[in-house]
């Protein structure tokens, strides 16, 4: 745990902007301010159609009387996408549009439902549903 939380907060930013200082350097800094906005707002866009396109399907399994698992999955891959579409740089914005992917987000959503469901097993986890 400790390895992921010095990766994330101390080695990642170091490589985003060694990147960024990079393509600066060939590209210019005006290019390269130009491509981070238009990622971000790309980014955002697809992100708002997708989430929007989730939410319908949610309300479709809803009307049908069926759990909305996929969608509620897909709006949680889509809600850690977000911010990496967001941020600033060319690394997270990678790992952003991969996760707009479907089979690559529903690849990370079958992931983190298996590790959820080995921590639950193993007793490290609990999962509390609260009814109305």
């Amino acid at each position: 745990m400790l390895l992921i939380v010095i990766t994330l907060f101390v080695l990642a930013p170091i490589a985003e902007i060694y990147v960024l200082l990079a393509a600066g350097s060939a590209f210019g800094v005006m290019p390269v301010i130009g491509a981070c906005l238009a990622t971000a707002f790309a980014g955002g866009w697809i992100i708002r159609i997708q989430g929007l396109a989730a939410l319908n399907a949610a309300r479709q399994d809803l009307t049908n009387d069926r759990l909305p698992v996929a969608s509620a999955v897909n709006g949680a891959v889509l809600l850690i996408a977000a911010p990496f579409l967001m941020t600033p740089g060319f690394l997270t914005d990678a790992i952003g549009f991969s996760l707009l992917i479907p089979p690559i987000r529903n690849a990370v959503a079958r992931f983190a439902l298996r590790e959820i469901k080995k921590r639950i097993e193993r007793g490290n986890a609990t999962i509390t549903i609260h009814r109305p």
